[in-house]
């Protein structure tokens, strides 16, 4: 099941905009490189954070 909550990106989404895995995105957030939000267990992604910083 997957969580949207408006202005924020799912690791799905911000996977297929960076061109990268979704593993890749969750373990960004882990490490606290990517700014995130974990809520229960779903990571949320803020969609006016520059993801130019992170595409591989």
């Amino acid at each position: 099941m997957e969580v949207s909550v408006k202005g924020l990106l799912t690791p799905r989404e911000i996977a297929a905009l960076l061109h990268c895995s979704e593993r890749q995105v969750r373990r960004l957030c882990e490490q606290g490189k990517l700014p995130a939000q974990k809520i229960g267990q779903h990571w949320l992604i803020s969609e006016t954070e520059d993801l130019d910083t992170y595409r591989f």
